[in-house]
């Protein structure tokens, strides 16, 4: 298992729900969540297999989710 973890633009439900069913559709995303209170709404995504912090965030970029790797 990995824990990646990103600063991000994610800050309404709106956009928790677009993640929520764009993640569900990646068996390799076991567990993942966005704490809205910290400045930088830091996302934070378990994963098994091989995706790496660039396939995240060029998966979140293509809904228009900014997305940058903080480990």
């Amino acid at each position: 298992m990995n824990i990646l973890v990103f600063k991000t633009d994610i800050d309404n439900t709106h956009k928790l729900a677009s993640i929520n069913n764009f993640f569900a559709q990646i068996p390799e995303i076991n567990h993942w969540s966005v704490d809205m209170e910290d400045i930088d709404n830091v996302l934070r995504v378990e994963t098994s297999g091989d995706i790496l912090e660039s396939n995240i965030i060029d998966l979140l970029n293509k809904i228009d989710v900014y997305c940058q790797d903080l480990a």
